[in-house]
């Protein structure tokens, strides 16, 4: 049993798969374990100082094609966060069909203490340190947590010159002046909104009901605006320095503004609540984390009422808080299904890169691979009787075997 609650998190959700699979002792441990894990050291020059950064990078499996998933610059980064992170994208590339495998890398850096030639450093160093165990057949990187457009530019720019090669799909996420598109923005939070109107459709809940979002960020607010678009009340939502709510729902335009004036939605008008209880408001029939990872604990899932979680976020519950929503009967639309959009986002930019005759990618693909991927898991949980995350990984693990 590992320490880092995230890890624990991924190991079970596929645990739940292979016990319900009745796989073999050889291949449960086969795909615990990640086909490479690779750590190097980074020397760059940030703020005119010399640092030593630590760096990983996960290939939790190539059965299904390139590894794929994104890098993360975070302090608290760690190689058992990272192996986690992969084993979730494994399952998540699996469940939507694509031809990838799980993928993950972080380095650890505080991102405030970067300017912009920090990044494009650190960016080189990555490419360098990582090398030929990056590219487009072997592993594909992607913006997460602290990374954006301008790091995966510069790490394909660095990556081209530290290999000699002319591709620019050993990265998604990209500006569209170097390859990106245009779809990849806000894909993760227009995949989420499809898996709200499947399970909305599958347990006969309103479109009228109220949402409480944890995470206010770009995932957050732009799936506030899809769903208020649906016809839903937002009555809850929150950010890192806390949260706000309503019974009667939140003006979604006044938060948008009291964010962007002041950096928090917590000056709007509404009952000031912290940032993690947002998610067990009373008026919340959807509960949506998509935010922090294993925020939601035994106590909290306790206190929470929603109908209907998803998890918007990566691995937002640990396995104390899966086991209790779990006993609960509360229905949980796994991260592997409720934020793929943002893989899948990032498979049509890939595809566009190493197809170039392809064209260009359109929503409406994006939005049949969500469903398709949705709609198998609510599939097998009728057919098999269990829980929703118990049966996306099954439907993952078939694939990957």
């Amino acid at each position: 049993m590992t320490s880092h609650p995230l890890l624990e998190t991924a190991r079970q959700s596929l645990l739940d798969g292979a016990h319900h699979l009745g796989l073999s002792l050889h291949d449960t441990e086969r795909l615990l374990n990640p086909a490479r894990l690779v750590e190097v050291s980074l020397a760059v020059s940030i703020g005119g100082k010399s640092r030593l950064l630590q760096a990983w990078r996960c290939q939790h499996s190539l059965k299904r094609g390139p590894a794929k998933g994104g890098v993360r610059y975070s302090p608290s980064v760690s190689r058992d966060e990272v192996v986690g992170l992969a084993t979730i994208m494994t399952l998540k590339t699996a469940l939507a069909d694509l031809p990838f495998g799980g993928g993950k890398g972080g380095v650890k850096v505080a991102v405030h203490d970067l300017d912009q030639d920090d990044r494009l450093a650190v960016a080189e160093a990555l490419a360098a340190g990582l090398g030929e165990v990056i590219g487009p057949d072997v592993d594909v990187i992607g913006p997460d947590v602290g990374t954006g457009p301008q790091d995966m530019d510069a790490f394909v720019s660095a990556w081209q010159k530290a290999t000699g090669s002319d591709s620019i799909a050993a990265a998604t996420g990209k500006s569209p002046e170097r390859g990106g598109i245009d779809l990849r923005d806000g894909a993760t939070a227009k995949g989420c909104r499809e898996s709200i109107r499947m399970a909305r459709e599958r347990l006969d809940i309103g479109s009228e009901t109220g949402v409480a979002i944890q995470g206010f960020g770009s995932v957050g607010r732009e799936l506030a605006r899809l769903l208020v678009d649906d016809g839903h009340t937002i009555v809850a939502v929150s950010d890192s320095s806390g949260g706000i709510s309503s019974d009667d729902g939140l003006d979604l335009d006044e938060l948008i503004e009291v964010k962007e004036e002041t950096g928090s939605v917590v000056d709007a008008t509404g009952e000031k609540v912290s940032s993690v209880d947002v998610l067990a408001h009373g008026a919340a029939t959807i509960a949506v984390p998509a935010a922090l990872q294993s925020v939601v604990d035994i106590d909290l899932a306790e206190r929470m009422s929603a109908a209907l979680v998803v998890e918007a976020a990566n691995a937002p519950l640990d396995v104390g808080g899966m086991r209790r929503l779990a006993a609960k009967g509360t229905a949980v639309v796994p991260d592997t299904a409720a934020n793929a959009g943002g893989v899948i986002g990032s498979f049509l930019e890939w595809r566009l890169n190493v197809e170039p005759g392809s064209g260009e990618p359109e929503i409406d693909e994006l939005t049949a691979r969500v469903q398709d991927a949705n709609r198998a898991m609510w599939e097998r949980s009728e057919a098999d009787e269990v829980d929703l995350r118990t049966a996306a990984s099954a439907v993952a693990l078939e694939r990957v075997l």
